[in-house]
């Protein structure tokens, strides 16, 4: 009868322990994760700042209004299970007065404006006069916000050698708009025909920027 009573103690005994430790271990694994999650979040924050403070220093080296970052990104799929190819704008700096892109540009269907990113991975898309754009869709796009001038290069998740011949995938595009204030005179070519055509930067603006794009990829690459 004794060694029923001691049997059951410990057997009782064992299971308050278990319980006990069962607890304590989760709450361990709860604390671990929460420290994890506020550590990652942290990182991430951090990560942001660097990047749009990168895309500051880009809007204040060429004197523009607005500076952003159009990424592309899954948006689920079709009912024929074709991927929906969209994109968002994730990052921004504009000056004071203007309202942030970011705010409506988001989770946009990328087949919405395809002149727009296919002139930019042509290396096309530079424009000291927004009317001079053929395309109705992409010039009413500028025309909204009431930019006067714009830029775009495409961001490759590895760098270029040189301006326009990619080594990588893309992964987004780099926009720069002058609203109500002018492009540099240093960074448009001064032929009075060219000038016309409002589409005419220096190559030494374009091969700067393509340079800014590079950095830009490199942190977000350091950001996935």
């Amino acid at each position: 009868m004794e060694s029923i009573i001691i049997t059951v103690i410990t057997s009782i005994t064992s299971i308050i322990v278990t319980l006990i430790t069962a607890g304590y271990f989760k709450k361990w694994l709860d604390e671990k994760y929460q420290s994890h999650s506020k550590r990652k979040l942290m990182n991430q924050i951090n990560k942001d700042e660097l990047i749009h403070l990168t895309v500051e220093e880009i809007k204040n080296e060429y004197e523009a209004d607005r500076v952003y970052l159009i990424q592309f990104h899954n948006g689920g799929t079709f009912y024929t299970n074709s991927p929906m190819q969209k994109a968002s704008v994730t990052y921004e700096r504009t000056s004071d007065g203007l309202e942030p892109l970011s705010n409506n540009m988001v989770n946009f269907f990328v087949s919405h404006y395809t002149s727009l990113i296919k002139s930019t991975i042509e290396n096309k898309f530079f424009y000291t006069n927004i009317e001079k754009i053929e395309d109705i869709t992409t010039k009413a796009l500028l025309r909204k916000p009431s930019t006067q001038a714009s830029a775009s290069i495409p961001i490759y998740d590895r760098g270029s050698s040189k301006f326009g011949s990619p080594n990588g995938n893309l992964i987004g595009i780099l926009v720069i708009d002058w609203v109500f204030s002018d492009v540099p005179k240093g960074f448009v070519k001064s032929s009075a025909s060219t000038i016309a055509s409002g589409c005419c930067f220096t190559e030494e603006f374009k091969e700067h920027l393509l340079q800014n794009g590079e950095s830009v990829a490199n942190l977000i690459k350091q950001n996935q």
